[in-house]
């Protein structure tokens, strides 16, 4: 086979968090090639699974080998055209961008801020990766500077009419008001309107501010922001965001607390009864699985900072749906 004369066409990209460690995603991206065989033009599909250390806080991000030992979200022998989506969960992997031409299966927009190079410059130092993101995202740097510069050419001519006409009422009702000199107390203004957010101000508020007040209620997000709750919700509507993260985010938090209590806790009396309970060869699995857990839902939880649009996994509603139970079984009794 000729392969200088072989061409790629990136038809399909699909990028995994790992839900156990920390940093870890790996990729998944599907080629349509062109090429001549004994002669002739042939077409076959390539597809390739990358893993990466990617973080915005741990620099440098890397590509590793996949490791021999690790499942694999490509199977050995698998056959016809594996198709991804966005919130699908492989093994330990859950998947965070999902591009397939074929299937028409388009990701969400804008990515989350470790895979978008505007927040993460780190990104262009993972030619693979950033190829690929750059054609399904056409990344690009958005010039707002002769945006602004022409609303306020239009709104100048407007403030100075207004100036014009306060400053000719003014002069008219001081002449009005030459022989009465508490006059101009009555005219006074009484109510002060409440001051309106600036424009440039909301403009300049991106993403990754607006990630990290997460934890927060929405009303204390936009106060901390300076912003209106409406316009706090704009925000996140163009940003992919539909709807404010806090409880999901809470519900992760609590429920990473009741194990850290079960794992940590060991002298508290409900954690001895129900220790007790337990067959003594059995406890060193419990709490194995417990720190397991643990670590996906914080995982899990990074996740979600990162793409908030996704939903919490079936297994993690099942084990909160558990939790609830338990907790009301407790108060019962």
């Amino acid at each position: 086979m000729d392969m200088d004369a072989a061409v790629s066409t990136l038809t399909a990209l699909s990028v995994f968090a790992s839900t156990v460690e920390h940093a870890a995603f790996r990729s998944v991206h599907g080629y349509r090639v062109i090429g001549r065989k004994d002669g002739k033009w042939v077409r076959w599909e390539r597809w390739v699974e990358r893993q990466f250390v990617l973080s915005l806080s741990v620099p440098p991000c890397r590509e590793v080998a996949v490791p021999a030992a690790s499942p694999r979200i490509l199977l050995a022998g698998w056959h016809g055209r594996p198709v991804f989506h966005e919130g699908q969960a492989v093994g330990t992997w859950r998947c965070i961008v999902a591009f397939d031409s074929v299937a028409a299966v388009a990701p969400s927009s804008p990515p989350p801020p470790v895979l978008s190079p505007l927040v993460n410059p780190q990104l262009e130092c993972l030619p693979n990766l950033y190829r690929d993101l750059q054609k399904v995202f056409q990344f690009q740097k958005v010039e707002k500077v002769p945006q602004l510069v022409r609303r306020d050419a239009k709104q100048q001519p407007i403030r100075s009419g207004e100036q014009e006409k306060t400053s000719d009422e003014a002069d008219s009702s001081g002449s009005d008001s030459d022989g009465d000199p508490q006059s101009d107390k009555e005219l006074a203004p009484t109510v002060q309107k409440q001051p309106r957010a600036n424009r440039k101000h909301i403009d300049s508020i991106t993403l990754v501010e607006i990630a990290q007040y997460f934890h927060l209620p929405i009303r204390e997000a936009s106060k901390t922001l300076k912003i209106g709750v409406s316009i706090l919700k704009r925000k996140c509507r163009k940003y992919g965001i539909p709807r404010w993260p806090h409880r999901k985010i809470k519900s992760l938090e609590s429920l990473i607390n009741d194990l850290e209590y079960v794992l940590d806790d060991d002298s508290g009396e409900d954690a001895q009864q129900e220790l007790q309970k337990i067959e003594e060869e059995k406890q060193a699995a419990v709490i194995k699985a417990l720190t397991k857990r643990k670590k996906m839902l914080e995982s899990e939880k990074e996740i979600i900072q990162q793409k908030p649009a996704l939903d919490l996994m079936t297994e993690t509603k099942q084990f909160r749906e558990d939790v609830f139970k338990r907790r009301y079984r407790a108060r019962r009794v």
